[in-house]
């Protein structure tokens, strides 16, 4: 089944730090980085035997991300890495937030809404325009936070609006 879609205005975000106990950590090829991003993104983004091929179709080789510039980590203080996102500014400046995952006991902290703030001011500082997302309809926190973020749904057939109205209702949000 197709993704949601979702895009948001260009603009700067509202800056939303990190919580208490956590840090980022650009990627930088350091040792046990592709493991971990792996081993996060298997809680909800990837299948249980994705591999360093999948890391390298989803990273290295996405059309315009950068690695080292476009993919972040949240680690604790105490070097564990615990989520990930990456931020794509495309040839046709479009901004691109991709692959935001984070593992299950760290989430409700206000990670996700830190790492999407950071995303959309780097963009934001490299030019972008409108950014857009793709997300799945049962990732309703994730959801809620794109759109507290300014994201809209791109709703553009019967069946997306049909989607979107399920979305919303089981967030309890108004919507389409």
């Amino acid at each position: 089944m197709e993704q949601l879609k979702m895009t948001r205005a260009p603009g700067p975000a509202a800056a939303i730090p990190l919580p208490e106990g956590y840090e980022y950590e650009y990627y930088a090829g350091l040792p046990g980085q592709v493991g971990d991003w792996l081993r996060i993104c298997k809680e909800g983004l990837l299948e249980p035997g994705a591999d360093a091929a999948v890391f390298k179709a989803a990273i290295e080789d996405y059309p315009d991300l950068d690695p080292l510039k476009d993919l972040v980590f949240v680690k604790t203080t105490g070097g564990e890495r615990v989520a990930t996102s990456a931020f794509v500014l495309h040839k046709d400046g479009r901004g691109y937030i991709h692959m935001v995952c984070c593992l299950v006991e760290h989430r409700g902290r206000g990670i996700g809404r830190a790492m999407i703030s950071l995303a959309l001011t780097k963009l934001w500082e490299r030019g972008a325009g409108p950014a857009f997302l793709t997300t799945d309809d049962f990732r309703l926190p994730a959801i809620k936070t794109y759109l507290e973020a300014g994201f809209l749904p791109d709703a553009n057939t019967e069946e997306m609006k049909e989607r979107w109205r399920k979305v919303f209702a089981e967030l309890g949000v108004e919507g389409l």
